[in-house]
C-alpha cells in the first residue's frame, strides 16, 4: 500500500485528531503542547488532503482521515477509537470485528495492487462498497457482512412473505437472487438464492402482465 505524504508529525497530529474529533487549531496547540505554527501547519495539510474539514474556526477529522489513521498509526488505543468513530460516521450497523475484519481485507487488496488508499472516497462508504464487491467471494465472513449491511441500506429492497429483507438481482441466466439478505433464519449475507424469491418475482411479472 502506498503512503507517500505524511510524515511522523502529520500522523502525530492525525492521531490527536481522531481522539479529540473537532477541535481549533490553538486548542489543540495547547492540549499537544505543539508549536502553534507547526500545528496550523500540518492541520493545512491534512485538509488539503481531505483526512479532515475546516468549519469555522474548529478542524474536523472526515472519514478518510479515521481510516488513514487506522492504517497508519502504531498506537493500538488509536486503532480502536478510530475503528469505533469510523463506525458512528458510517452510520454502520453491524459489528465493530465486521468493520475490523473488512479493513484489513481492504489493506490486503490495496496492497496487493499497489493502490494507494488516498485513490478512494472513504467518506462516501459505496465507493468502497463497489470498489471490493467484484472480490467479494474472496473474502472472509465478517467482510461480506459488511458489503451486505451497505448494499441493503443503499438500495431499493423488498420484504419478502418470510420477513426477510433483500436487494433483487438476476444472474446471467435470467435467474433471481438476492445481491444481498437480511433473512430471519440465516441472517446478512450476500449472493443469496432461495425458491422464496423466485416465486416472488414471479408472482411480480404475473401481476404487471
Amino acid at each position: 500500500m502506498s503512503v507517500l505524504f505524511l510524515d511522523p508529525k502529520d500522523i502525530e497530529i492525525l492521531e490527536l485528531m481522531v481522539a479529540m474529533l473537532h477541535i481549533s487549531s490553538y486548542r489543540l496547540s495547547k492540549i499537544s503542547g505543539i508549536p502553534a505554527s507547526t500545528v496550523w501547519r500540518v492541520l493545512v495539510k491534512l485538509k488539503s488532503l481531505g483526512l479532515i474539514t475546516k468549519d469555522g474556526r474548529e478542524f474536523s477529522i472526515t472519514p478518510r482521515g479515521l481510516v488513514m489513521a487506522y492504517y497508519l498509526t502504531k498506537r493500538q488505543s488509536i486503532r480502536e477509537t478510530a475503528l469505533q468513530n469510523l463506525k458512528e460516521a458510517w452510520k454502520y450497523e453491524g459489528s465493530l470485528e465486521e468493520l475490523r475484519s473488512f479493513l484489513a481485507s481492504l489493506q490486503d487488496f490495496l496492497r496487493r495492487f499497489e493502490i494507494s488508499p488516498m485513490s478512494i472516497c472513504f467518506n462516501q462508504p459505496l465507493s468502497v462498497i463497489s470498489l471490493m464487491l467484484p472480490r467479494a467471494k474472496d473474502l472472509d465472513e465478517p467482510s461480506q457482512h459488511v458489503l451486505a449491511r451497505f448494499i441493503l441500506r443503499t438500495f431499493p429492497s423488498v420484504v419478502l412473505p418470510s420477513g426477510c429483507k433483500a436487494v433483487l438481482s438476476f444472474d446471467q441466466n435470467g435467474e433471481p437472487y438476492a445481491l444481498a439478505a437480511d433473512c430471519k433464519e440465516d441472517g446478512v449475507h450476500l449472493f443469496h438464492k432461495c425458491a422464496l424469491i423466485n416465486s416472488v418475482v414471479k408472482a411480480e411479472v404475473k401481476g404487471s402482465k
